[in-house]
């Protein structure tokens, strides 16, 4: 791995801040189920609620690429972060019903913007070799969120979920517009962002999101990137999937809250130690075949967490915090693999595209999963398992695709 003193500023600064968005975004996002059930929903309107925002997720990633190239990566990510955090986090913390987070729900999707933007301010002047190193330090930070849910899970134990739920989503939406502030001091335009952005002052927006149906017809044509969509839409769909865990977890294996809580801060230490003992160790070797039996550690312990015994602990410590730890692995080889295979001078509308494809397939899903699990509980995460047996078999087609690549730019 690449020490973290060489990598660049942008990647430093945006990993040394990441930490206080993992301290709600992970917290909020495992006990939402609760707190809507709690206001009145039942599964069926969770999975409406989270069709919705992946719909407006899709609009918002069509404009990814105009909006990122005319206003830079770093006033892009804080304006849209703004958006997608400081107004949500303030809508949940006084919603009252459906429409509720129906209205968050649209405002949160303005997440999609930042998802294309930060990751080019993050990544965009980084070479090769420092990309899978940036990534896993990000991830990692990410899982960390696992200790703070744990936190949350005995707050909530103590005075109940729509209570402490409401508390947290107001001292979050503080902190997360704190981090935003502070990233947005700490990093600074990258060398293609300032071009694009003085190639693009002066046209219409319009005509920018014209441009972008030739380059997709392009893109379409690239059998690694149908490849690489393929996975972002499996890696995706899964995320639908998982937002019933904490359901099942209480309702189906019959789990305390304690236990509940505790898992995801297992799976923050699970993450750790794979940074540090495994990641190291595979420096310079393939990340397309990292990536795929990454997918096949996450089929695996998908399974075995279906099967753990109701009430049994070390089934779930087994199965549950290991199946995390193997979705962090292979999120950073994800995206290395593609950003480091795809031209430079494509990357920015490439990763804007194959996160809205992941997204327009994905509308149906969080519906699907709700009915899914109305059916028996157990269907949404057997069909996890086998997406994940699909994107084993993809990821291990891209290593004809994985090649040095150079950071070009063209003016």
């Amino acid at each position: 791995m690449v020490p973290f003193k060489k990598l660049t500023k942008n990647a430093r600064t945006c990993i040394v801040v990441e930490p206080l968005w993992a301290l709600f975004g992970p917290l909020v996002t495992y006990f939402m189920p609760l707190y809507q059930q709690k206001l009145g929903l039942n599964e069926v309107q969770m999975g409406v609620v989270n069709s919705v925002g992946i719909a407006a997720g899709f609009l918002f990633f069509s404009l990814a690429t105009p909006i990122t190239n005319r206003l830079g990566r770093r006033k892009t990510s804080i304006v849209f972060d703004l958006i997608a955090w400081g107004v949500s986090m303030l809508l949940w913390a006084f919603s009252r019903s459906y429409i509720w987070f129906l209205v968050a729900a649209i405002t949160n999707a303005a997440v999609r913007v930042v998802n294309v933007s930060w990751n080019l301010m993050l990544s965009e002047d980084a070479t090769n070799e420092q990309r899978p190193t940036i990534y896993a330090w990000i991830y990692l930070a990410g899982a960390f969120g696992g200790i703070t849910t744990f936190c949350g899970g005995m707050l909530i134990d103590r005075f109940g979920v729509v209570s402490s739920m409401r508390v947290i989503f107001l001292v979050g939406a503080a902190v997360m517009i704190t981090m935003f502030i502070l990233r947005y001091l700490g990093t600074e335009e990258t060398k293609i962002g300032r071009i694009l952005m003085e190639k693009s002052k002066d046209e219409k927006f319009a005509t920018a999101v014209a441009k972008q149906i030739p380059q997709v017809i392009d893109a379409l044509k690239d059998p690694f990137f149908l490849r690489m969509a393929g996975i972002f839409i499996i890696a995706n769909a899964v995320l639908s999937i998982d937002f019933f865990r904490v359901l099942y977890l209480s309702e189906e294996k019959i789990f305390s809250p304690f236990m509940t809580a505790l898992i995801p801060a297992l799976g923050s230490i699970a993450s750790t130690l794979l940074f540090v003992f495994v990641l190291p160790r595979e420096e310079g070797r393939e990340n397309h075949s990292h990536l795929a039996y990454s997918f096949l550690l996450c089929m695996v312990f998908q399974l075995a967490f279906v099967f753990i015994p109701k009430g049994s602990i070390l089934g779930a410590v087994l199965t549950v915090p290991w199946l995390q730890a193997a979705y962090f692995l292979m999120q950073t080889f994800r995206d290395s693999v593609f950003m480091n295979v795809t031209d430079p001078d494509k990357r920015g509308e490439r990763f804007s595209l194959v996160q809205a494809l992941m997204l327009l397939v994905s509308i149906p899903m969080g519906w699907f999963a709700g009915y899914l699990y109305t059916l028996s509980p157990h269907f949404p995460f057997v069909f996890a398992a086998i997406l994940y047996g699909i994107a084993f078999l993809l990821a291990r087609s891209l290593g004809k695709y994985e090649k040095p690549q150079t950071n070009k730019v063209v003016a």
